[in-house]
């Protein structure tokens, strides 16, 4: 067996899922960050309508929006990327899912599929303020980077690894 084939092998055996979210701090990190994520291996995901529209400028990817005829929710097909979406609701309803609590937030839900199935997680989540407080206070929404600590707590059996930007 060839080394180059058995290195594909390994990768693709490799279970990890990597989630960015929220921009970077330092505007000048937004073009590293988003190659460093598309080089990623492994499933990605995308949460934050702001997050995506930063990875399709710096990477110069035309996004498919179109609109869930069922939910009359966006969903956003964006090359290179399993999956996109909103990020601090479906962040709060991750967790309210992995509290034991139910949610009918389907994105939410196909996250936590997400989350279930892999055994290695990499969150990258950008530490801008994005000056939402007072909206998240008035729907009881904890900001991105609390309640990525909170899911964190709650995925002792995985091997999680943080990045925050």
């Amino acid at each position: 067996m060839s080394g180059y084939f058995y290195l594909c092998i390994i990768l693709y055996n490799k279970k990890m899922l990597n989630i960015l979210t929220g921009l970077p701090k330092n505007k000048n990190n937004d073009n590293d960050i988003c190659r460093k994520f598309a080089n990623t291996i492994g499933y990605k995901i995308i949460l934050g309508s702001s997050t995506m529209k930063m990875y399709c400028r710096e990477l110069n990817i035309k996004p498919d929006i179109k609109i869930n005829s069922a939910t009359q929710s966006p969903q956003y097909f964006i090359n290179g990327i399993d999956f996109a979406n909103e990020g601090v609701i479906t962040l709060n309803e991750c967790y309210k899912i992995l509290s034991g609590n139910t949610s009918d937030n389907i994105s939410a839900i196909e996250v936590i599929k997400l989350i279930q199935t892999e055994n290695e997680i990499n969150f990258v989540v950008g530490t801008a303020d994005n000056g939402q407080h007072l909206f998240y206070k008035q729907n009881n929404l904890l900001p991105r980077t609390e309640i990525i600590k909170k899911i964190i707590e709650l995925l002792k059996d995985k091997k999680v690894t943080t990045e925050f930007v």
